[in-house]
């Protein structure tokens, strides 16, 4: 899997809290050496409640389960950003997210974050616009349906 097929993945999501940033294929190339990919196997989770890791990712092929407390409450597709929250804030997840089968995910961790800001401002920028759209949406749901856990 190429940084093509994860930016595929993106454009073609069409879901409210979709990632809609507008780098170009040449600007996730530029990206790619900060992004470390990750093969996902069944019931492996990719990240658990509680956890306190900083790294972000960006779901490129598969389906994502994400549960609270053992009770699934989303199922993320393709092209789908989890674990944004915690990325930012450092704090504990709150969830645990486990793959419905076989799929591939890259990561961006909070230090390779910082490197790429350093080199490349304008891109962590236009990609941090597009991740703090995706909080805004996904806080703005959680309040409207009172999911505050």
């Amino acid at each position: 899997m190429n940084v093509e097929q994860l930016v595929n993945a993106i454009g073609a999501l069409e879901s409210t809290d979709a990632l809609q940033c507008k780098l170009t294929l040449d600007e996730w190339k530029t990206l790619a050496p900060y992004l470390s990919m990750r093969f996902l196997k069944e019931g492996d989770p990719l990240m658990r409640e509680g956890e306190c890791e900083r790294e972000l990712f960006i779901l490129a092929d598969g389906e994502l389960k994400v549960s609270i407390l053992g009770n699934t409450i989303a199922t993320l597709v393709a092209g789908t950003v989890v674990g944004e929250g915690t990325f930012f804030s450092g704090a504990p997840r709150s969830a645990t997210v486990t793959p419905s089968g076989p799929g591939v995910a890259w990561g961006l961790n909070w230090d390779k974050f910082n490197a790429m800001t350093n080199k490349h401002p304008k891109l962590a920028v236009d990609l941090v616009s597009s991740l703090a759209a995706v909080l805004a949406i996904r806080m703005r749901e959680a309040i409207l349906v009172g999911n505050f856990t």
